[in-house]
């Protein structure tokens, strides 16, 4: 029953992610000729737009078997600038909810909860019509987090007459090297800039660091977010 619920989750999510790939392309059919978005100079003097970002996330770990996503959040703060021509640079900086559950049968049970500030050093390859500021565009970026908070509840399945039987837990995340807190990874993405203020993005992210040092496996996940900027 339980790998059955894991499958649908995993269906459903790629129906959904594939259901926002067709979005963005279906809105930017009307400048499917369109060229990329361009500047009169190789290198642009535009000042810097500031703006805020909200967003989900569906995290994981590269575990194959046992575990679970698990839905986040993301708040914080968003830059852009325009480099040259079509390639512009988005750093932000986000406080970020992300998770995952695990369960090895018979043996223990395992729901990790963590906060964590993220940073992101945002390349983008912008396309559509600059007049109205719309267009699709696509996004390759390194990205940190580190975690500064939460909880991890464990709760023991084995039989209570077990010499190590402990029942139940709750510790700090990133307490005595439980989890690492820092992070080290990459976002691929795909978004849409509504109008000159208004941008969505999609992107799958995957790190770089081991979780845990007597561990071989590390986060995953995606995110979609909302940015506004003020100007």
């Amino acid at each position: 029953m339980r790998k059955n619920n894991i499958n649908k989750s995993s269906n459903v999510f790629k129906a959904l992610s594939l259901a926002l790939v067709l979005f963005f392309i279906g809105i930017n059919s009307t400048n499917i000729n369109a060229q990329p978005y361009k500047s009169n100079v190789q290198s642009s003097k535009e000042p810097w737009r500031y703006g805020v970002r909200a967003g989900l996330s569906y995290d994981n770990v590269t575990v194959k078997q046992g575990v679970n996503y698990k839905f986040g959040w993301k708040a914080g703060l968003v830059a852009e600038k325009r480099l040259v021509y079509n390639l512009y640079f988005q750093p932000s900086l986000s406080f970020q909810n992300k998770g995952f559950r695990s369960e090895i049968p018979s043996y223990e049970k395992v729901d990790v909860n963590a906060y964590l500030l993220e940073g992101v050093l945002g390349l983008l390859i912008k396309f559509g019509d600059e007049r109205k500021g719309s267009g699709l565009y696509i996004s390759a970026s390194p990205y940190f987090t580190y975690g500064i908070g939460g909880k991890t509840d464990f709760v023991d399945l084995r039989s209570s007459a077990d010499s190590t039987f402990y029942g139940s837990a709750k510790v700090n995340t990133f307490a005595n090297d439980l989890y690492q807190p820092l992070d080290i990874g990459f976002q691929l993405g795909l978004g849409y800039d509504l109008n000159h203020k208004l941008s969505i993005g999609t992107f799958y992210y995957f790190g770089m660091q081991k979780m845990r040092n007597d561990a071989n496996y590390r986060w995953k996940g995606f995110q979609i977010h909302l940015s506004f900027f003020f100007k």
